[in-house]
């Protein structure tokens, strides 16, 4: 008796479980429908979202070139009305030459009418119109001229200006702030080393020079000697680190502490530009350019060559100082002679390299 009823209660049971999976396989159906609609919702406003985004970047683009468009309209009609200015100012002046023009041929009429002649006049006018195309001739010439001389001036005043820096920095004892060189032989019991540059190389005695290694400045050099290709330098006391050495080889370089001072230096004493005399209206000189006598005192222009008017000839200029002669007419330096083999520094020893 007591199996059966045991049996009817696992029957029920299973009907019981059978019902609830029933129950449960249709709502989990009823939730993945659900699920796959709100995905399908999801993607169709990420869509949406996107489709508006474009949307909005292409009305933003569209703004931006009807802005540009406005911008360039504004600059076009500026333009436009500063063309009309010029172009009304450009017809007032064209109106004020056309009277006069007609005040001239009305001028001329009338001495045509007193003159009588009419051949006799236009031999007169020619006449006067082949001497002015000669006097037009000698004036191109004449400019011609100018030109090459005021071109040649130019470039002895940049010559003067690069022997006056070269005179100022080897007066101050400072090199191109470019200036590189290496370590040739080293001494350090006489406490010197040779640089592999001399003056020829931009070395000038008393500069201070840099020697590096890599980024770092290992010590201090103070020229000493110059020759044409080699330098003798004395290492600057407590700038080389103790337990350092120089080596042959390491770089040498303008020392940074004297660029600053030599910048301002120049500045100072930087010239003052000398303008050039602006030539009279319509392209003519401050003298005559037919032979007459300068107006105002103004000096004549220099001739390259021969006075095109007929005038006695130009002296001839100076020639140009050459790069090797002091610019203000000292007398030359004596020339330097060239390093030897015999004449190279001696090996490190310990006897003095001086004596």
């Amino acid at each position: 008796m007591a199996w059966k009823i045991l049996s009817a209660i696992i029957s029920l049971c299973l009907g019981t479980a059978s019902y609830f999976a029933w129950s449960n396989s249709k709502a989990l159906e009823e939730e993945k429908k659900m699920e796959a609609r709100a995905v399908a919702n999801l993607e169709q406003a990420a869509k949406r979202k996107e489709e508006m985004g474009l949307a909005e970047k292409a009305k933003t683009d569209q703004l931006a070139a009807l802005e540009q468009e406005r911008d360039t309209t504004k600059g076009e009609v500026v333009k436009a009305v500063a063309e009309t200015q010029e172009k009304e100012a450009a017809l007032a002046l064209v109106k004020t030459n056309l009277d006069e023009v007609t005040k001239q041929v009305d001028t001329l009429q009338k001495k045509v009418d007193e003159a009588g002649d009419i051949k006799k006049l236009i031999a007169q006018v020619e006449a006067l119109k082949k001497d002015q195309m000669a006097a037009e001739g000698k004036l191109a010439n004449r400019n011609q001229q100018l030109a090459v001389t005021q071109e040649q001036l130019a470039s002895l005043n940049v010559q003067i200006k690069k022997f006056e820096e070269a005179q100022a920095r080897a007066t101050r004892g400072v090199v191109e702030p470019d200036f590189t060189a290496r370590v040739a032989q080293v001494f350090p019991d006489w406490g010197f080393v040779v640089l592999s540059k001399g003056n020829a190389g931009g070395v000038f005695a008393k500069a201070t020079l840099d020697v590096k290694r890599g980024n770092d400045v290992v010590a201090k050099l103070k020229v000493k000697n110059v020759e044409e290709s080699i330098s003798v330098c004395d290492v600057v006391p407590g700038s080389l680190a103790q337990g350092d050495v120089i080596r042959s080889g390491d770089l040498v370089v303008a020392s940074a502490e004297a660029a600053p001072a030599e910048a301002k230096q120049t500045d100072a004493n930087a010239p003052a530009p000398t303008p050039n005399p602006a030539p009279a209206a319509g392209g003519a000189m401050s003298s005559d350019p037919f032979g007459g006598a300068p107006a105002g005192g103004a000096a004549p222009a220099p001739a390259m060559g021969s006075d095109p008017f007929g005038g006695a000839p130009a002296a001839p200029a100076a020639p140009a100082p050459a790069m090797g002669s002091d610019p203000f007419g000292a007398a030359p330096a004596a020339p330097t002679t060239p390093a030897t083999p015999a004449e190279a520094p001696p090996a490190p020893s310990t006897a003095d390299p001086f004596k």
